[in-house]
């Protein structure tokens, strides 16, 4: 089952970064860029320079051209999971370490979360733009009508946005714990107390959001248990205690 897990997420990563493959008309991008074409090179779409970005890591410019094409034509849903991973990697999610990322493993889903999740110290004072980038990621993918997110859609982005829905909600709702357990210098407990009613909500609704898929959905399920189970009166008590168990 593990191996599943792990050839599902690999094909999350295919899906996003094989750009290079990406045609200039029906020659190479790269071809094109180094002028080893051996037919004529037409102009580059938009698309083709956001998928570019997206490949050489420029999240900010992939953002702003996919938005704008999704702003340009909103039901051309293939461009979203595209937006939603510029979104993902402007926030400092590590898309290329999910491969390895064990979630049926003995580590908590904080701890491999947290692995390849921007945190308050690598991020300092940036780290609530990552929040909104995050945020922003899951916003995207869930304005695609459900019925074509479902695995079994003929859409060829449909597994992939399933996919990366249910890993960037548990990742958004692991950064939010993450604020409120980290200084800019070093893991601090002190500061779980103080997160609100509103914050435990939120943080809640993520991991559930992200519940029941397999690899990192089924790590959400198995968080949501454990959470639940930890002494306390309030969802905060309940997370903070959890938080610092799963450490």
């Amino acid at each position: 089952m593990k191996k599943i897990h792990k050839i599902n997420f690999a094909l999350v990563v295919f899906v996003i970064f094989s750009v290079a493959f990406y045609g200039c008309g029906t020659v190479n991008l790269f071809d094109c860029d180094t002028g080893r074409a051996k037919s004529k090179c037409t102009k580059r779409t938009k698309d083709e320079d956001a998928r570019i970005a997206l490949d050489n890591g420029d999240m900010t410019t992939a953002v702003k051209l996919l938005q704008e094409l999704v702003d340009a034509n909103p039901t051309e849903y293939k461009r979203y999971p595209l937006l939603s991973a510029a979104y993902a990697g402007k926030s400092g999610f590590d898309i290329l370490s999910v491969v390895t990322a064990n979630f049926g493993g003995a580590n908590s889903l904080v701890q491999t979360m947290t692995s390849f999740l921007p945190t308050p110290i690598t991020k300092g004072d940036l780290y609530e733009q990552s929040l909104v980038d995050m945020d922003s990621s899951v916003d995207t993918l869930n304005i695609i009508p459900a019925e074509y997110r479902e695995s079994t859609s003929a859409d060829k982005y449909a597994t992939s946005a399933v996919l990366q829905l249910t890993l960037y909600q548990a990742a958004y709702g692991i950064m939010l714990l993450n604020k409120f357990t980290y200084s800019t210098t070093e893991y601090d407990a002190s500061k779980l107390s103080s997160m609100t009613a509103e914050d435990a909500a939120k943080i809640l609704e993520a991991l559930a959001g992200a519940a029941g898929a397999a690899g990192a959905g089924a790590s959400a399920t198995a968080a949501i248990a454990a959470i639940q189970a930890q002494p306390g009166a309030t969802d905060q008590e309940k997370l903070a205690a959890w938080s610092q168990a799963a450490r």
